[in-house]
């Protein structure tokens, strides 16, 4: 059972009013009010469509909005469509928006929405992104029906998007992910998941909750946490994934400082877990089939690669630390070529991310240094890809990826052999 301290008074008088239920969504803000209440319709007409029979909260928990989102969230009324959807439930729908404490981030959120669902003994928990604006009704059904009916612990989200949408994940998290637990998922890093109340309640008895990842990785944190306790893991699909515009999220050189630092603090974290496993299985994708991808994004490759010389000469005394020589030098080979005839082997980049990972383990110099100085690295690569596919069809850039994949995987013996004959300074 939760500790007490984690859900403030008010709040379990609350839950405790509204008992147990079966099916629990928790959604964490911070001054979302140009985008929450669509998010919160879509979840009470999830409730009112597909799960009528069921015992159902919506929970807010929220760090401290000062644009109005836990009004919204309150006082919200639906449209009377959806309230004459909502007469058929057979149960009362509750809805409950409250602060949480702790240090500022999503993990104090999750924290406290996985508390009130071990108090409230929910059988399923669904969290959603409220930046998103293409949550459907049916996103809450795809995530609760797999725990619900077939026994599932941890449900990870397939998105309908281009093969070049999202470099970050396709070049680096992916594969790196796949490679190490062993397992094929699409969404290593989802903001949106569904899991067991088992599940949930493990979670709160870990001792991450205190630490860098919970602020800025506690996605990647819940990925690797089920793939590593052997909870039973499946996909669903979702279809498309839309952000508001408009969003206030972070640059692009803070954003990849904390999606590839925490990778590697999570990839520390769980060693004993990934380092056995070999080659990698599919992991289950439940319900209908996700459309197939838009078009392809307004990537400038040309772009990303102008500075990729400069950068090399820039940071040749940080790289020397890091790579072995031969990498180093295919590397200032690779950056003496025009950008739209540059190529980034997927054998050098896997080497290149292998040496950056093990340089992160064995301390060679400060972490948050050797992850600012894998990114125009990274640049690099996404560059050279995106220029090389410029004109390919999606399945030819699919197995494409499914190639750098498995390169991931072939090398994976390297970097067990360099991360086990090094103690972390």
């Amino acid at each position: 059972m939760a500790q007490p301290s984690l859900l403030p008074d008010e709040l379990v008088q609350e839950l405790m009013a509204v008992g147990q239920v079966d099916i629990l969504v928790g959604i964490p803000t911070l001054n979302n009010a140009a985008t929450i209440a669509a998010v919160v319709k879509a979840v009470h007409r999830a409730f009112a469509r597909y799960f009528p029979r069921d015992r159902t909260v919506l929970i807010n928990s929220d760090g401290g909005s000062e644009d109005g989102t836990r009004a919204i969230v309150r006082d919200l009324s639906m449209d009377e469509a959806d309230t004459l959807l909502m007469r058929h439930s057979l149960r009362t729908v509750h809805r409950i928006s409250a602060p949480y404490h702790g240090v500022p981030g999503k993990g104090s959120a999750l924290r406290q929405i996985f508390a009130a669902a071990d108090l409230l003994q929910a059988r399923a928990v669904v969290v959603l992104d409220p930046e998103v604006t293409s949550v459907a009704p049916e996103w809450i059904q795809a995530l609760v029906t797999p725990v619900r009916n077939q026994g599932f612990d941890f449900v990870a989200p397939i998105y309908a998007r281009h093969p070049l949408d999202g470099p970050l994940v396709s070049q680096l998290v992916r594969p790196l992910v796949r490679a190490a637990y062993g397992l094929q998922i699409a969404e290593p890093q989802a903001a949106e998941f569904g899991c067991s109340g088992r599940f949930a309640a493990d979670c709160l008895e870990q001792a991450v909750w205190e630490t860098s990842l919970a602020q800025y990785g506690i996605d990647l944190w819940l990925t690797g946490h089920a793939m590593a306790g052997g909870y039973r893991c499946c996909q669903a699909p979702l279809g498309p994934r839309a952000v508001a515009p408009g969003t206030n999220r972070p640059g692009l050189a803070e954003t990849f400082g904390q999606v590839v630092g925490s990778l590697f603090a999570l990839l520390e974290a769980q060693e004993a877990a990934w380092i056995p496993r070999a080659g990698s299985e599919p992991l289950p994708a439940l319900g209908p089939a996700p459309p197939p991808p838009g078009e392809s994004p307004p990537i400038d490759g040309e772009r990303l690669l102008q500075s990729f010389g400069a950068n090399l000469r820039d940071l040749r005394s940080v790289l020397d630390a890091i790579l072995a020589p031969d990498t180093e030098t295919a590397l200032e080979e690779a950056s003496r070529a025009r950008p739209d005839r540059l190529r980034f082997p997927d054998e050098l980049w896997v080497a290149t991310v292998y040496q950056f990972l093990a340089a992160h383990h064995e301390g060679v110099m400060r972490r948050e240094h050797i992850t600012q100085a894998l990114l125009p690295l990274y640049l690099a690569r996404a560059g050279s890809f995106v220029l090389q596919h410029a004109a390919a069809d999606a399945a030819s850039i699919e197995a494409d990826l499914e190639a750098l994949a498995l390169q991931f995987e072939r090398a994976k013996p390297y970097l067990v052999q360099r991360w086990t004959r090094t103690t972390p300074r």
